[in-house]
């Protein structure tokens, strides 16, 4: 959706929804995916979301470079293994499949995650939230606002990882403020993680969210300093 990708200010953005029949000009880039061969072990449906996702991360890096990006290995972190010149993101829920793709020399890392506005269940809230995470918002249900922590926070690890290349939990941040108007948010690491990155550091980040249909997609550009 072209909306979506106004949320970007520096990334390049691609996205689809699972259940559209994909033009002939995506249908013939999906056939030349060069797709690693433990992929063939997955469940069929998590083999199709896989490749798709590899499907809107060649667009968006296409879109950003005007060069093809037809392998793209996974780490052992499970993180996609990108180009030395771009940071990138891939996510997916039951509805959608998006990639979002940054130079390096604009941004240190990109972070996106789609989800189901109200999929997150109460039940686990404990796992999601830390102390600092806000309590309650006037324009979010609980459960929507506990979507919305889940949804940052991973969008946080991924916008992160590049640059501390360790994991980190739902613990080591939290969601301080949402601004739904503007679809901005402001997510605060409570761990430091390395010299650059927590509390004494870099702990302070603003993405932005928007809601579409349901679907959230949350955002995360960070900035070099």
């Amino acid at each position: 959706m072209n909306e979506w990708s106004k949320l970007f200010s520096k990334s390049s953005f691609f996205s689809l929804k699972k259940e559209e029949d994909l033009n002939s000009d995506l249908q013939n880039l999906k056939s030349k995916l060069q797709i690693q061969d433990s992929v063939n072990g997955f469940h069929p449906n998590r083999k199709e979301e896989f490749i798709l996702g590899r499907l809107c991360a060649s667009k968006a890096y296409e879109m950003l470079t005007t060069k093809e990006l037809l392998s793209l290995q996974s780490l052992q972190s499970r993180a996609p293994l990108w180009p030395d010149d771009v940071v990138g993101s891939i996510t997916h829920d039951k509805n959608f499949v998006g990639a979002a793709v940054a130079k390096k020399s604009d941004l240190i890392g990109v972070g996106i995650d789609f989800e189901e506005m109200g999929r997150t269940k109460m039940e686990l809230s404990s796992h999601i939230r830390s102390a600092g995470d806000l309590k309650s918002h006037p324009e979010f249900s609980d459960v929507e606002l506990l979507t919305l922590i889940f949804s940052t926070k991973e969008t946080l690890y991924k916008a992160l990882y590049p640059s501390v290349q360790k994991f980190f939990g739902f613990e080591d941040a939290a969601l301080r403020s949402v601004d739904k108007a503007n679809g901005v948010f402001e997510i605060e690491l409570l761990t430091q993680l390395t010299l650059n990155f927590g509390p004494n550091s870099r702990k302070s980040f603003q993405g932005r969210f928007t809601l579409s249909n349901k679907t959230c997609l949350t955002v995360l550009e960070v900035n070099p300093e």
